[in-house]
């Protein structure tokens, strides 16, 4: 069996044993959605007798962190086929991508795990968090808002411009976000009939510094209307804009649901309400951060005190990381100074972003507090100021 990258011209077979592994099959609908943000020289795929068996690939994108904009790997389309599995072609791939990430000076790479149970053992931690939002009309209510600019909706391709403007306002303040570089609102904006379950297609509304992306599932009900509107995002720079986009989306006729799965965990709407419980909030994992380079990525974001704090980092996959760092208002560096803390890399991922907190791994017994007070004093410095979010899969 080979490993290594697959070309161009393999797209077709690529493309076809990562779908396949999650039971789907290959579509023209999957073509022409992957193929324009397709990177092959950073993929990865085992063949075994020429044929693909095992996928992996990575985009080139720019992830927000607390106080900074980096460049990261985007990890995506890691499969298996069903015929090859439980044979160790997961833990290649992933050592391999590791390594080339090291040798490309990827510090930090990122990705959506299909399975909980998969990617802790490579180091991979949960940086962020996302709230599944549905909110049930006529309860749903917002006081009223003070005008504005008249708002503009219609077809979302013909918003664009001004949704761009809006997203890259907000995103060097929001941990987790991404840009949206070259191919990557097409791909942010796809909507096929196919994958539509009945809505209609993708609209967006624009008010001042904020838009939405919605798509409304109309019913008619056996009694009286019963549609739904489906959010896709929603982003504000204003509290205004805010609460003008949100009284827009809850003030649709002939709906009952408002439905939004990959909300920010400290979406707000709840306390906007005339009624708080028209509105029912799940959370469940989002992004997983991997830190390739410990120091470098550590160096690379801001803090909201100074931490001065020896970290211990153990790294069983990534031998090239365990040690110890001290961190403080001048910067990463190793050391052989005593540990203040100690914790698995895999960990430290976690609370990158700023979202998961050290003081909360340690409750869980994920962090060992080695000197007094150093889980506090880390824990206040790594927590950024509004929690991370990630609006698109990848």
């Amino acid at each position: 069996m080979e490993l290594r990258p697959a070309t161009r011209e393999e797209f077709d077979d690529y493309s076809r044993a990562a779908l396949s592994a999650f039971h789907q099959e290959r579509t023209e609908t999957d073509r022409r959605r992957f193929e324009p943000i397709d990177e092959p020289e950073r993929s990865l795929a085992w063949f075994d007798r020429g044929r693909i068996v095992a996928t992996s690939g990575a985009f080139t994108r720019e992830l927000t962190v607390p106080g900074a904009v980096l460049a990261c790997a985007a990890v995506t389309a890691v499969a298996v086929v069903p015929t090859h599995r439980r044979r160790g072609l997961l833990t290649g791939m992933m050592r391999r991508q590791l390594d080339d990430l090291r040798e490309r000076g990827d510090a930090v790479a990122i990705l959506w795990a299909s399975e909980g149970t998969i990617y802790g053992r490579f180091g991979y931690g949960i940086g962020a968090r996302a709230a599944q939002l549905v909110a049930r009309r006529p309860a749903a209510r917002l006081a009223p808002t003070a005008a504005g600019e008249p708002l503009r909706a219609g077809p979302a391709a013909e918003h664009v411009e001004a949704m761009r403007a809006t997203h890259d306002l907000v995103r060097p303040l929001r941990p987790g976000m991404l840009d949206r570089r070259g191919p990557w609102w097409n791909d942010r904006l796809f909507d096929p009939e196919g994958e539509r379950r009945g809505a209609q297609p993708l609209q967006a509304v624009i008010a001042g510094d904020g838009y939405a992306l919605y798509a409304v599932q109309p019913d008619a009900g056996e009694d009286e209307p019963a549609g739904e509107v489906r959010i896709r995002e929603l982003v504000a720079a204003t509290p205004a804009a805010h609460a003008r986009l949100w009284a827009f989306l809850v003030d649709q006729d002939l709906t009952r649901t408002i439905t939004w799965s990959l909300a920010p965990v400290d979406e707000p709407l709840w306390l906007a309400l005339t009624d708080p419980r028209a509105v029912r909030v799940t959370v469940s994992d989002s992004l997983w951060v991997r830190l390739v380079d410990v120091a470098a990525a550590l160096r690379a974001r801001g803090y909201a005190s100074d931490p001065d704090v020896v970290i211990e980092v153990a790294d069983g996959f990534c031998a090239w990381n365990a040690g110890r760092y001290r961190l403080a208002e001048g910067g990463c560096e190793r050391t052989e100074a005593a540990a203040d803390l100690a914790l698995d890399v895999a960990d430290l991922g976690a609370a990158y972003l700023g979202g998961t907190t050290l003081r909360s791994l340690a409750a869980a017994g994920r962090v060992r507090e080695l000197t007094p007070g150093a889980v506090a004093r880390a824990s206040a410095a790594f927590r950024g100021e509004v929690e991370p979010w990630c609006p698109e899969t990848f």
